[in-house]
């Protein structure tokens, strides 16, 4: 799938290509099913902080099983199946795989969960753990508490025992109250005053997925000491620089809560600590303890109708495109 130009979601086309054999350090991956994220319709909008050169494949996970390798390579061999952060290409029925993060999992695991846990529960998980530094029992506020990244952090904090307050959609009230959070409208006027009367002094965490459009709001109902994770991508490269500035500044003020930011972005500096988190969230999804929540699994074919549905807002969870069509009928 290949979005020719930036616009609407019909700019998403197939396009066929010869399969070339993989290059000397390349792994060759025959794609059983690809994550959709808010940072693949940003991109393919031409609004990422980070845009793509057109025409681009747009896709950050995928899961599969390689096919072949090329010369050189010694961390997989064909018929392993893995995971792939692929950052641009996922939405395709085989990827090539040289220096991005890749990790052997079970065949037992679902394709669709595996793509969910790759990016939003990463996310989530390292927004609370390495970002927030939640420890059990701590109270936080999360926005867009139940779509794909919110609602992994639903689950993860329950595994802590966390006290959630989630901002969202009336429509998806039900799913929030019936994992434990209380919902708060996203929307709404009062959340500071509601979240204010039932935690005195403040949350620990307030972690956004929203981008930037809730620093004033966050900052205003966190204890002292108590930590704002923008995990989004706030869309233009202006709007990043700008909520960057703000940080910088709001944290040299000392003014008791901080500003943090994260972004998977950051394997290049550093993959260890995505391989790690990786590693526990699929023992985790493995032993049963976190279920992702599937909004939809689609063929990969109808890509434009999934970015419709994500724009829309109204899906819970995570959308999945099927590489195989016989798998998405299932």
């Amino acid at each position: 799938m290949v979005a020719v130009r930036a616009g609407r979601p019909d700019v998403l086309e197939v396009v066929l290509r010869t399969l070339p054999e993989p290059r000397r350090g390349e792994a060759r991956v025959r794609v059983e099913a690809s994550g959709v994220s808010a940072v693949d319709v940003q991109m393919r909008q031409g609004i990422s902080t980070y845009p793509p050169r057109f025409p681009f494949t747009p896709g950050y996970t995928a899961v599969g099983v390689v096919d072949a390798v090329g010369e050189g390579v010694t961390a997989v061999a064909p018929g392993d199946r893995v995971v792939v952060l692929t950052e641009t290409g996922g939405y395709a029925e085989y990827v090539f795989v040289r220096r991005h993060p890749m990790m052997r999992i079970p065949a037992s695991l679902d394709a669709g969960e595996v793509v969910a846990v790759a990016l939003n529960y990463l996310v989530a998980h390292q927004a609370l753990s390495r970002a927030a530094r939640i420890r059990p029992g701590q109270a936080v506020l999360v926005t867009g508490a139940a779509g794909g990244i919110g609602s992994a952090i639903v689950q993860l904090g329950q595994l802590l025992g966390l006290r959630m307050y989630g901002a969202a959609d009336a429509a998806k009230y039900h799913w929030l109250t019936d994992h434990g959070v209380l919902p708060l409208d996203a929307q709404g006027a009062d959340v500071v005053d509601i979240v204010r009367r039932l935690e005195p002094e403040g949350v620990d965490a307030v972690l956004d997925g929203v981008g930037g459009e809730w620093v004033d709001r966050a900052l205003a109902v966190l204890r002292s000491g108590g930590v704002l994770v923008e995990y989004a991508n706030p869309g233009s490269p202006g709007r990043t620089l700008r909520l960057l500035l703000r940080a910088v500044r709001h944290n040299q003020a000392g003014c008791g809560a901080r500003i943090r930011s994260y972004s998977t972005g950051l394997w290049r500096l550093d993959g260890r600590p995505l391989l790690a988190a990786w590693a526990t969230l699929y023992e985790l999804l493995e032993a049963g303890r976190i279920r992702p929540v599937i909004a939809g699994r689609i063929p990969l074919s109808e890509a434009a109708r999934v970015h419709t549905l994500l724009e829309g807002g109204d899906a819970i969870g995570t959308l999945v495109l099927i590489a195989s069509p016989a798998k998405a009928a299932e």
